[in-house]
Order: structure tokens, then sequence, then C-alpha cells
């Protein structure tokens, strides 16, 4: 459901400040109403400003909140409830039920996991905001957690002169405290899908995240419908606890010892959980799959239909939609399809690309998004949307088996049965027959391809061509390569013991904001060091790449390790010039060695096996360096993913000045330190408003706490007294 008027009910001739110095401008504000009951808040198109209020509280699942008439969510006043099995929640005790005029809805999430979570406005996942290019966004969002703090980043968002207003912890902004708020005010550009999620450590995981959709202002003579109130799907992989208690169980020792029960000592009798592989033997994941949510519902494989509640999105037979898919996982990579459905995708990271046609399967990782149309030209009925991750049983031999690790949810066409628990497992679920002959399309593979055993045709991201030029004021190109800075980033290494890093370096925070406070504290004793450097068994600090204004810059992303990476880069989009891949077994389709175009040592002596010592001194082997032409129509993104044993080369224009974070968008990695900022010209960067909190550290001397704790009030005056006296009351 859409709602354009707000609670305070009228559209309003509003006085707004501009962003920058300059005059006062009488604009239009769209006070959209977003509270507990909408799950998509949409601004109507002819305002110039989008004003949004989120409610940031932590919950239980299975539990409704009383909603106090000004609209705030009581977390001190739940009621549990349950599935029952007719696909209906009702409450868990009879003489306990939410009976207040208003109340939340239950988050079921996966049908079986009885935990706290993190909610914008009592929702899991937030609500689906929709705007129109180069509107001016306002969220204001308070926090009504007992603890914790937070920030929300705007996935995707280019934040041009306003770089504290990206929402990244210690980097561009302190955290909203338990009790604060805090007003978010940016430009809606780029146009196309985005997202926004906490962005301090674990707290997209556990629910604070939700879809952006910007609607682009050119586009009505498009061949479809497009309803991102309704066509908007968010994937999660969603965990048995709390993420930070599952990360701190993953490194309670090396290879996570996987308990079976919550909150129990483990028995050494049980097995080490070894991590999974995909299709190519890279490691997939160090944390066990527990679920997997399609916008905040889903399925354990514990769980029957009957007693379960999934997404449904509708759909009128005959005609074409555009849908919008989100990759807001923690963790794992999601092959996605929908039963009996071909999908043309259309977009990539908000640009649009030359379509790429009779699509089975979309593999999207944490931090992508993809646009693609469905045709709606099967008989009427429900159709089963999954999302499956790609881990494999490698006991056999290719093809091989699935782990059977999902997310689930419906297309339903209109006039067909309303789908409820008890009939979802009546939907449609044929899944696409792969042949030599008729052989299936995977797009975005992580990999070279597939075995051939597969039949199925990969198309990466190397494969792209935009469906729009690129103005020439925007391409990333120069006269000779000499022009170009280039830059190394080994992201590939996980030696024994080592956690994740960028060239044997893990990501330290700084005390306080670099974007607003970097002359509170001495920053040149927490960089990194800048020459070629191992730190033995790793080093911690504040790694940053500096860059100067308004130069070709070209980042080589590399992987000489077993993992993909995906990785995002804020305030930006990239130009994807280059791919390589390493080499593959044709017998298992495993990845055996490392790309050879790539050397680790100035004397190029080879590195051959997936298995390096610690890489930090990458360039281009001699005579094999890669095409990176740039040309008006090469693909666009701002999350790539990096192949196990292989490399991206990205192209931007440093003209975007603040301290932007670049980092692994795997929950885990990033937490371990796969990060770094990109500092662009700092001499130009926008002053942040004098009024922005501020944090750090704090310290005080013995004499000054000695002194202070000899103050007497002074009641002849404002000025304090001091003194060394034992008796204060002759004062």
């Amino acid at each position: 459901m859409t709602t354009r008027i707000s609670v305070r009910g009228l559209w309003a001739a509003f006085t707004l400040f501009s962003l920058v110095t300059g005059p006062v401008q009488s604009q239009v504000v769209d006070y959209v109403a977003c509270d507990h009951t909408t799950t998509a808040c949409q601004c109507d198109a002819n305002a110039d400003v989008c004003e949004f209020n989120f409610q940031v509280s932590y919950l239980q699942t299975f539990t409704r909140y009383r909603v106090t008439p000004e609209g705030r969510i009581d977390d001190l006043d739940g009621y549990i409830y349950t599935i029952n099995d007719n696909g209906i929640t009702e409450p868990f005790q009879s003489d306990q039920t939410c009976d207040f005029p208003e109340c939340t809805e239950a988050a079921t999430v996966d049908g079986k996991t009885f935990r706290p979570y993190f909610s914008f406005n009592g929702h899991i996942a937030g609500p689906t905001l929709i705007v129109t290019a180069d509107q001016t966004i306002i969220v204001n969002v308070k926090s009504t957690l007992r603890a914790h703090g937070i920030t929300i980043h705007w996935h995707g968002m280019f934040l041009r002169n306003t770089p504290w207003m990206d929402g990244t912890g210690y980097i561009s902004q302190c955290p909203i405290n338990p009790g604060t708020s805090f007003r978010y005010i940016f430009r809606a550009a780029p146009s196309g899908t985005h997202f926004y999620h906490g962005h301090i450590q674990g707290e997209t995981a556990d629910g604070l995240l939700g879809a952006l959709v910007i609607r682009e202002r050119d586009n009505d003579d498009a061949d479809y419908f497009d309803l991102p109130d309704q066509h908007t799907i968010v994937l999660q992989d969603w965990w048995r606890q709390p993420f930070l208690s599952m990360f701190a169980l993953q490194h309670s020792i090396f290879e996570t010892f996987y308990p079976q029960d919550v909150s129990e000592l483990p028995q050494v009798s049980r097995d080490r959980y070894n991590g999974s592989i995909g299709p190519d033997n890279t490691d997939l994941a160090s944390i066990p799959f527990f679920s997997g949510l399609i916008n905040g519902m889903g399925r354990h494989r514990d769980v029957p239909f009957a007693t379960s509640r999934l997404a449904s999105f509708e759909v009128q037979g005959g005609n074409r939609y555009r849908f919008r898919l989100v990759g807001a996982q923690t963790v794992y990579a999601f092959n996605f399809s929908i039963a009996g459905h071909k999908l043309t995708v259309i977009a990539t990271d908000s640009f649009f690309i030359q379509p790429v046609e009779q699509v089975d399967y979309i593999i999207i990782h944490t931090g992508e998004k993809y646009d693609f149309v469905l045709d709606a030209d099967q008989p009427m009925g429900n159709y089963r949307i999954l999302a499956e991750t790609l881990e494999i049983d490698d006991s056999g031999s290719p093809p091989y088996a699935s782990l059977n690790n999902i997310a689930e949810a419906i297309l339903h066409y209109t006039g067909a049965v309303t789908p409820v628990g008890p009939n979802y497992a009546d939907a449609n679920s044929e899944t696409p027959t792969c042949t030599p002959a008729n052989p299936c399309r995977a797009f975005n593979c992580p990999f070279m391809d597939f075995h051939e055993s597969y039949n199925t045709i990969c198309t990466r991201v190397s494969d792209l061509r935009l469906l729009n030029p690129t103005p020439a004021d925007e391409l990333p190109t120069s006269d000779t390569d000499d022009d170009v800075l280039q830059t190394f980033l080994n992201f590939g290494y996980e030696g024994d013991g080592i956690p994740d890093n960028i060239n044997g370096r893990n990501f330290q925070f700084p005390p306080s904001p670099l974007q607003t406070q970097s002359d509170s504290f001495d920053i040149d004793p927490l960089l990194c060091p800048s020459e070629p450097y191992t730190c033995g068994d790793g080093c911690k600090c504040l790694h940053m790449l500096s860059l100067p204004f308004n130069r070709v810059v070209r980042l080589v992303l590399v992987n000489i390790g077993r993992e993909t990476h995906p990785i995002h880069l804020h305030g930006h989009s990239f130009f994807v010039v280059a791919t390589g891949y390493g080499e593959y077994d044709s017998a298992t389709g495993f990845l055996v060695r490392s790309t050879n175009t790539l050397t680790c040592r100035p004397d190029e002596n080879d590195f051959n096996t997936v298995d390096e010592q610690m890489c930090t001194t990458v360039n281009w082997r001699t005579g094999l360096e890669p095409d990176t032409t740039v040309d008006a129509f090469t693909p666009r993104k701002d999350t790539v993913i990096v192949p196990g044993g292989g490399y991206v080369a990205i192209q931007f224009i440093s003209d975007n000045p603040g301290y932007w974070f670049m980092h692994c968008h795997i929950e885990p990695h990033l937490m371990e330190g796969m990060a770094m900022v990109v500092n662009i010209a700092q001499e130009r960067q926008s002053p942040p408003p004098t009024s922005l909190s501020t944090c750090g550290n704090f310290n005080l001397s013995v004499s000054e706490f000695t002194e202070r704790e000899q103050f007497v009030f002074n009641s002849a005056g404002p000025e304090p007294i001091y003194c060394n006296c034992i008796d204060r009351t002759e004062l």
C-alpha cells in the first residue's frame, strides 16, 4: 500500500534552507506517511522535498507491540503471537492479546526463530522508500533503542558535496545514540534501485535495512508496468541468533565450532563446521546457513508450509512488469529464479543495460541490485519464487547437488487462489530443464563458467553493455595510460589465523569520524604504512588511499584467494574495464590456479596455486596487461564481485571529494577488516554542518582530576572555587 499524504495531512509550502550557502527557497514538501502500517512509502513526483520519519527499535520476533496515540511503538508492551495451521497469526496465550487501537504486526520471519531484531517503524525489512530523481530526501531517524549506536548508509547515493550524509559510522558521522535523533538530507541521485542499511557492525544482518527506489523522470515510454511499491524484492539471509553472537561464535576457535543448541557449551564429540563451497570450489561461508527471507518473510526447513508466511507479488496475466531485486544479504550469494518464467535483466546497480533476455537464474551477491522484466505469460496460478545459495555437495561429480538452502516467496496471478500457508505447497515449482540443445542462462556468474555438465551459459558483468551512452564528461578516459592513477588492492589472502584484509592490512576505525572531526586527533600514527609491507600476523591500522581531484583512477581489485568478494565503493559508480579469472579443472570445474595475468613480486616469480602466502605487492605480469579501454557503453556498477583467483579492474574520475568507505560487503569480512578509506581531494571537501554531533576518545590527567575533585560551589559569584581544604563547610 502506498500513501502520499502525511499524518499531518497536507501538502505544504515550506521554506527550506539550502544545504550549501545560497538563498532561501520556497519549496513544496511532501510529508510522506511512513509508519507501522506502510510497507512502501511513496513521495509525490511533483514535490521538491520528500520527508520520511523512521523509528528504530529493538523488538522481538513473533510479537505484536502497542502503538501509542502519538504513533510511537512501545517496546515495553509486547504480546507473543504464533502461526496456526491456516497460516494466520493468533495469540500464543488467549488472555495475552494486543487489543489496543493500534498494534504492530508480528514479524514471523522464518516461522521458527524467536529472537530480537532491529526494525524501522516496526518492520523487517524496512519500508520501501519511493521518490523521483533529483528530489531532496529528508529522513528523520529517531532511535528508541536501549543500547547500541546506529547509522544509516544510503547505498548507491552519490552525495556530492554532502559526504557527511553517507551514514558510515566513524567515517562520515558519529553513531546515533539511544534516545537521540538524526536528520539525513540528500539528493535523490542517481535514479534506479538502491537500498539503505545500518553501518556500524551487524545491524543489517539483524533487520536494519530496506529498499530505496528513485524513479526516472524520462522513462514514460517503457513497455512494462513499473510498480516499485508492489514489485521490489529484498533478499536476506537470516540467523538463529543476533549476528554479533554468531560472529563471536565464529571466532571462538578457527573454523567455526557449530553447537546444535543455542547457549549451551558444545560437546567435544560434535563436528566442527568447516564452511561450504560453490560450484568452482571457492569458499562461500564460514557461518552455516540458517534461513533465507524475502521482504522479511520466509520458511525454515523445519517449518511446514501451513505454519509459515511468505511474501506474495501479484501480477495480471498478459502484462509485463519491472521487478527490482536487492541483495541485502549478510554472507551468502543467492541464485534467484521464478518457476515457469524467463527473466529479462534490464539494469544493474541503477544503470540500464542492453537487455539480457531468456535468463533462468540471476546470481546476486550482497550489496548488488538488479532490475528485470517479467512477462506474465503463464497460465493463471501461483508460482514459486526461489533464491538458493550457491553451496554444493562436492561428494559426487558435476553437476553437483545443491544443499537446498533457500529463501522463497510466491508470484501470484490475479484471479488465482489467494496464497496462504496451507496452499503454498501447491504453487508451481517447475525448475528449468537445462540440456546441451537448450542450455539455461545464468546471469552474473562469479566465475568463468559452470562446468559443462550443468548445461548452463554464463553472462558475466564484463559481457554487459549500457543501454544509454555515458556522457563524455563522465567517462574516465585519458590520453595515455601513464596519466591513469593505478593501484592494486588484494582482497584475497585468507591465511591461517589472519583475519580478512586488503593488502595484508586489517582496517581499524578511527576514534572520531574522518569526515567531520579529522582535525580533532592525530591521524598519522593510525595510518597504515604506505610502502610495500607485510605485517607478519596481520596489522591493524587506518588503511587509506588518498587521491587528487579530477584524475582518472584505476583500482585493480585482486583476489588471490579462495573466496569471492563483493566490493562496494561508497559515493561512486565505477566502470568495469577488465575482469580476469583463474584456471579451472576441466574434469571438476574447480579452481586450481590463480590468474597468470598478475604477479605478487617484482621479480615475477610465479604464484600458481590459490593457497598463496600474503600478496601485498601485486602488479601486471609483463606483456599480459589486459585491455582497459573505456567507451560510452562500458558497464557501470557500485558493487562488483571479484572472483576467487581472479581480478576486476574498475575506473572512475576522482571528482567527488570526500572520505569514502570501500569494503567487502560480506559482513564478517568487513568486521574483520577487509575495508579501507578512499580519501578524495581532501582540500576540496565540503565542510560539515557545525551542528553535527561529535564523538571520540577522552583522556583525563590525574592532576586535572584532582583539581576537579576539589570543586566547591561559589555562592558569591559565577566562578567556581577550587581548594585543598578538607572541611568544605567553611565555604
